[in-house]
């Protein structure tokens, strides 16, 4: 059995980035962070289910903190996915 980031739906799913506004890389996150198209989508939408949370979308995001959060949009939100106040690395 694949990895479902290795799958077709994966592919679609990150397709639409641009759609949503947001960053392939934070695309890519929130895949990586699931096991099907569902929980990717909760993942986008920041209800987390348990196989991570915002951090780890983070973690994955910025490479641990070696790229600025600000750089990458998710959604209509902008650059302001990433909380200020968060954590920081």
């Amino acid at each position: 059995m694949k990895n479902f980031e290795e799958t077709a739906a994966a592919a679609e799913f990150i397709a639409t980035a641009d759609s949503r506004e947001t960053d392939k890389k934070i695309m890519e996150a929130c895949v990586f962070f699931a096991s099907n198209v569902d929980e990717a989508e909760a993942n986008w939408r920041g209800d987390f289910g348990g196989r991570c949370d915002l951090l780890c979308i983070w973690e994955h995001v910025t490479s641990n903190g070696n790229l600025d959060a600000a750089d990458f949009c998710w959604g209509a939100s902008g650059s302001k996915w990433w909380p200020v106040d968060s954590y920081e690395a």
